[in-house]
């Protein structure tokens, strides 16, 4: 009876000395992984975190950890004052290393895409605050795009349904787009007001995506190399039949 007593306290013994070295093998992967190979320390996601989460709460989320230097990517996190006042642009996932790119301003992590109708697709266009209502703009609404080109060209030409044209250093606007459903909107600002009641002031540019069919995307292309683009911001009563080419002698006659 002892001897089968003593036996299985032996075998006990060498089930936890076996349970025991199979944890430190594991616990130590990392290091032996590492052993030899330069690296980084770097924050790297260890729960997931929700868009729309502050960089100072991000928490026990997060943890520095050392990652070979060949898997770090430009934008890794070294530090998190790098991101300090931004939030996360999108969920994050554990085992992901946290990239700056990911962090943005909490008021742009507000401004949602909206779906782009069937058979449409999307292309982004950088303005400056004043050529898009003063980069007050959000997805969902539509704009109406105008542009203004130079003129060069002595010789007679002919605009369909307009007639002809002898133009020469001259400049042309039109509005050459209209009902351009906004798809997302980067930068810009929000509406809101500080305590003296005056509305922030835009960044230097503002980010827009649309929805277009592919001869519209061929044209704004067009539109972007060749002249200035001002862009009207739209509702459900605009009326652009009053649209026309517009030239010197248009407005000064």
């Amino acid at each position: 009876m002892n001897r089968r007593i003593v036996a299985a306290f032996v075998a006990a013994a060498l089930a936890l000395g076996a349970f025991v070295s199979i944890f430190l093998y594991v616990r130590n992967a990392d290091v032996r992984a590492l052993n030899g190979v330069a690296a980084k320390d770097v924050y790297v996601v260890v729960n997931p975190i929700i868009k729309g989460t502050l960089a100072e709460n991000l928490g026990s989320n997060v943890q520095l950890t050392q990652v070979p230097a060949k898997a770090v990517p430009d934008q890794a996190v070294y530090d998190l004052a790098e991101i300090t006042s931004k939030a996360a642009s999108v969920d994050l996932v554990a085992g992901e290393v946290l990239l700056t790119t990911r962090f943005v301003d909490p008021a742009v992590v507000t401004q949602e895409a909206v779906s782009v109708p069937k058979g449409m697709e999307q292309m982004s266009i950088l303005v400056k605050p004043e050529q898009v209502r003063g980069g007050v703009l959000k997805a969902g609404e539509t704009i109406g795009i105008v542009l203004t080109v130079k003129v060069s060209n002595p010789a007679p030409f002919n605009i369909p349904g307009v007639g002809t044209f002898t133009m020469d250093g001259d400049f042309m606007t039109k509005q050459i787009m209209n009902k351009v459903l906004v798809t997302r909107v980067q930068g810009g600002t929000v509406v809101t007001a500080d305590s003296t009641g005056a509305s922030p002031l835009p960044g230097s540019s503002v980010m827009i995506t649309v929805a277009l069919s592919t001869s519209d995307v061929e044209k704004l292309v067009w539109a972007q190399t060749e002249g200035v683009l001002l862009l009207t911001v739209e509702n459900k009563d605009t009326d652009e039949s009053t649209s026309q080419y517009t030239t010197g002698k248009v407005v000064l006659r």
